[in-house]
């Protein structure tokens, strides 16, 4: 499906009128009283924040518009407690999402958050999970945010695990809003041109609306040369220096036979004859002193442009019946880019297990140096970053199209219901530019002869598909023809649909002497469909880009639900209320059959001010299809090889299980093939790649997970104090046959550890070295049902607003959102008993601590208002210890922005408003590659992190 078939029929549905709906009035919650009945996420029963069992956060117009950004992710990520699952500058070296913005809550990712709109599910925008990308959801519709922590899978489905995260968008709408805003970075790149403009109108005597939208947002890029920190070519490396020098040994002139020869600048240097500038003698490459920078020229931050637009329209059929419709559609493109490919004669061509290598160039090919020819001892090998062919480049276009019909209404006594249906379609277009077939280049590097005073490629078929002869001695050695030759582009196509139908009623069921016994029932069938087509041309894993594998695959699930709010007491001498809190759902899989889930909880209040509540929740996710049906598909991760160090006699490594580790490591022929060549007489065995494939793979064997919430809390609303207001959660979510996958990192040090089981043990078996040179090459990454996944914290959140002060004009009001994780970690079976891994505090997963606080100052039509946000930092590994020479850590983070908007009465409702977010223009905590959570090539790209530093914003809201 083009982008013009998409767009001609989003313009058209949008166009056709009163057909088109807004869904009445489901508002958030305010948190200042314990009285206002409205309906909140945690629940379909209309109930007020304050007296629902379930957590919830919310995060108003107010709040949305303090943050002065219009991006979706970044908002919703302010909130404590909830963090980026996919994030575009965490993505920029992923296969499938590159450029996407998902969120996670608790630490348990995205595919545990369910992400609601308007109360609905969503179609998903990601080819290998459940994950709602926030870029799609058009940001000039959104009203407020409700979160829920854990506990409503029994409200709204399997994957609400982790919590709920329901983004409510503008309901009936009379007018033209327009919203122009300009933002642009204190340094280069990062400029970012919005504009919102909304259109509604009241028709059929006041008993219908339409409403109209259109977002279009244009972010330019972010390089990393435009930010000092990630340029720094370092690695984290611990011991007594703790960092290292991190060149790449791949150069863009090349480096021969071994570390003998190489080329920077035009430049020959070997180990024989040429010694580098400044030195006496000839020596031998060294990485830390003669390597390449890849990082200049990279997407620290991508560039992304959006077209959103959103119809809605509702009318009154009856004076009890209301038929709506909504309709959104978004273009999102981004682009990255990455460093140019390298390849060396090691380089496999096929599957792992059943490859070649691109091989050693011959000793007697006609390109060879004088400088290389003086260090040969026969064929040539060689390592290179063939720039030549261009900075890799990854474009996606992501297509989104979501609507919702049906009818909705009310019944006599005090009953409402609703009976819908939604289609969702997700299309997205992922090409890779500039990326090498190895097949071509072994072609290219066999030459003979011509017959003519020239060269040509050996191999017929080669010639005939357009082999060049490739040199490769040198920087800028190769030509363009044989540039194009090796270059390839690599495409991936993916399409999700998703088809609910659902319908729901609630209301009072009978008077009790406490008050009403409330309820409410429902259905929903839902399916999800995905068809993944990989790049065709590369199914014999002969080129550089990542193999995805196709699916073709979807599944269906029908499911019923209910839930009774039941008041036992109220009014009585030391009970101002009591109530308690009952759902549940069951729904059929066609994956895993039947599965439950159920809620049971209450609230006390022994007076006005005061309440407490509890919950306990019963929530088992289906696996999804990527979860179910994937084989493995190409995504690349950090890895630390415990051979890394290791000298030929067992000696080098140190820490514990080095013993096991040396061992074992010296039994691979790959590694036993590094230290037989000559050219490595000497050396211990380097980890030269700190990066590995690490395919992901699904698992039709799993089963669903079961997870028990626990929460806990109190209220504090003092009727004296109308404007003040205090909640505080602990929650506790333990998720037993979680799926997931074993780490690389874990599964290569369990693998290597094993003593006495080496190497026929399960971890082993998804490991594969090069026979060559033992750098390990590949680990796949498939998902089981794990022992268990735990996350544990508590929330507090605290309002107070003066509405007049005692020596300065105008209103102050605060607020603050607090959340303490206790424990994040998982258990799996390792290889004797239980493995237990903690991700509390780890740098790239859940902070200890985190903290939001807004202070607002009002005078008459002028408002500003000054934001603190803070995380408290984090650790590479818990793993290491405090007194170990590799434990790294960074101390805590804080940013600040500054809003201000002014309203100009008149008849076009003028606003300006303008502001600096990162006001100290912080990026955050240098993050290098070495540091096993959250460490890469970028230094600083995690949420610790602030890649843009600060931003300037303006912008003018026109009502009228």
């Amino acid at each position: 499906m083009t982008h013009r078939f998409y767009t001609s029929t989003a313009i058209g549905l949008l166009v056709a009128g009163p057909l088109f709906m807004a869904s009445k009035s489901e508002a958030q919650a305010p948190e200042a009283s314990l009285q206002d009945e409205v309906v909140v996420t945690g629940s379909r029963i209309r109930r007020t924040n304050a007296n629902t069992a379930i957590p919830v956060q919310t995060f108003d117009l107010e709040d949305i518009e303090a943050t002065g950004t219009v991006d979706l992710g970044e908002i919703l990520t302010e909130i404590p407690g909830v963090d980026f699952s996919l994030s575009p500058e965490g993505t920029g070296l992923s296969t499938q999402n590159n450029g996407l913005s998902t969120i996670s809550l608790r630490g348990l990712g995205g595919d545990r958050t369910l992400v609601l709109i308007n109360g609905r599910r969503a179609v998903s925008n990601s080819g290998n999970g459940e994950r709602i990308s926030l870029d799609t959801i058009p940001s000039g519709f959104v009203q407020g945010v409700e979160v829920t922590t854990g506990g409503a899978s029994a409200i709204y489905g399997a994957d609400a695990v982790a919590g709920v995260v329901n983004i409510l968008l503008r309901d009936r709408f009379e007018g033209v809003r327009a919203n122009f805003r300009y933002g642009k970075a204190d340094g280069p790149g990062e400029r970012e041109t919005t504009v919102d403009l909304t259109f509604g109108k009241n028709f059929a005597s006041e008993r219908g609306n339409i409403t109209l939208g259109l977002t279009y947002d244009d972010e330019t890029a972010v390089l990393q040369d435009d930010r000092e920190d990630s340029l720094l070519p370092i690695d984290f490396v611990g011991g007594d220096e703790q960092f290292g020098i991190n060149l790449s040994s791949f150069t863009p002139g090349g480096r021969f036979e071994g570390n003998d020869a190489w080329n920077v600048g035009g430049v020959w240097f070997n180990d024989q004859s040429l010694a580098p500038p400044g030195e006496d003698a000839p020596r031998d490459f060294s990485s830390d002193l003669d390597g390449f920078n890849l990082r200049t020229g990279r997407t620290l931050s991508p560039a992304i442009e959006t077209l959103a637009l959103a119809g809605k329209a509702d009318l009154d059929l009856t004076d009890s019946i209301t038929g709506f419709i909504e309709v959104y559609y978004t273009q999102v493109d981004t682009s990255s880019i990455n460093a140019a490919v390298n390849a060396a004669s090691t380089t496999d061509i096929g599957p792992a297990g059943n490859s070649i290598d691109i091989g050693n160039i011959s000793s007697v090919h006609p390109f060879i140096p004088a400088e290389v020819e003086e260090t040969r001892r026969g064929s040539v090998s060689w390592r290179r970053r063939f720039v030549e062919v261009g900075l890799r480049n990854i474009e996606n276009e992501r297509d989104t199209l979501r609507t919702a019909f049906g009818f909705k209404g009310s019944l006599q006594n005090n009953w409402d219901w609703t009976a819908y249906g939604t289609y969702g379609r997700f299309e997205q277009q992922r090409t890779a530019i500039n990326e090498l077939n190895f097949q071509s280049i072994r072609n290219a590097l066999d030459i003979e002869d011509d017959g003519n005073g020239g060269f040509q490629c050996v191999d017929a078929d080669a010639r005939a598909d357009g082999c060049v002869p490739l040199n490769i001695f040198g920087e800028g050695s190769i030509t363009t023809e044989a540039a194009n030759y090796i270059r390839y582009t690599s495409n991936l196509s993916q399409e999700r649909e998703q088809i609910t139908f659902a319908a729901n009623i609630n209301g009072d069921i009978f008077q009790l002497p406490a008050g009403a016994l409330k309820a409410a029932f429902g259905v929903e069938y839902r399916r999800e469909d995905q068809v993944t087509v990989g790049d065709p041309d590369n199914i014999v894993e002969a080129t550089s880009a990542a193999v995805i594998p196709d699916i073709d695959a979807d599944f269906d699930v029908i499911e019923g639900f209910a839930e009774l709010d039941i008041p036992i007491l109220s009014d009585i001498p030391g009970v101002h209320s009591l109530d308690m809190q009952l759902a549940g759902r069951v729904g059929n899989y066609s994956t895993v059959g039947t599965i439950t889930s159920f809620n049971v909880g209450g609230s006390y209040a022994p007076n006005p001010d005061l309440r407490f509540r509890a919950q306990f929740s019963r929530s088992q996710r289906a696996p999804t299809i990527t979860e179910f049906f994937s084989l493995a598909r190409g995504d690349f991760d950090n890895l630390s090889d415990p051979c890394d160090g290791l000298n030929s006699d067992g000696t080098g490594l140190t820490g514990d299980n080095a013993t096991a580790f040396a061992a074992n490591c010296l039994t691979e022929v790959g590694i036993q093939a590094f230290f037989a060549d000559p050219d490595n007489a000497g050396l211990a065995f380097e980890d030269i790649r700190r990066s590995v494939f690490g395919p992901n793979a699904g698992n039709n064997q799993l089963q669903e997970e079961t997870a028990n919430t626990f929460t806990v809390g109190l209220v504090l609303a003092p009727e004296a104090w109308s404007n003040f207001s205090f909640i505080v959660d602990y929650y506790r979510i333990s998720i037993a046959n979680a799926i997931g996958a074993v780490t690389t990192q874990d599964t290569v040090d369990l693998c290597f550890a094993d003593a006495a089981g080496f190497p026929n043990n399960r971890f082993c078996d998804v490991i594969t070295r090069d026979a060559t040179d033992g750098q390990v090459v590949e680990v796949i990454n498939r998902d089981e049902n794990l022992n268990s996944r735990l996350a544990e914290g508590i929330d507090f959140t605290l309002n107070y607003n003066f509405d007049s002060l005692p020596v300065i004009p105008g209103a102050l009001d605060f607020k603050i959102i607090y959340a303490l994780s206790l424990s994040n970690e998982q258990e799996f079976e390792g290889l004797n008993g239980t493995e237990l891994t903690d991700f509390n505090g780890e740098i790239n997963s859940t902070p200890i601590s985190s903290f939001r606080a807004r202070t607002g100052w009002d005078l008459g039509d002028f408002r500003l208002t000054y934001t603190w946000r803070y995380s408290s930092g984090g650790v590479g590994d818990n793993e290491d210890g405090f007194a170990s020479e590799d434990f790294f850590d960074t101390g805590s983070q804080s940013f600040h922005d500054i809003f201000a908007r002014y309203n100009f009465d008149n008849k076009y409702n003028l606003q300006l408003y303008g502001g600096v977010r990162n006001l100290l223009n912080d990026f955050g905590p240098l993050i290098p590659t070495g540091v096993n959570s959250g460490g890469s090539s970028r230094n600083i790209d995690t949420n610790l992190n602030s890649p843009i530093g600060r931003e300037f914003f303006a912008g003018l809201r026109v009502n009228w």
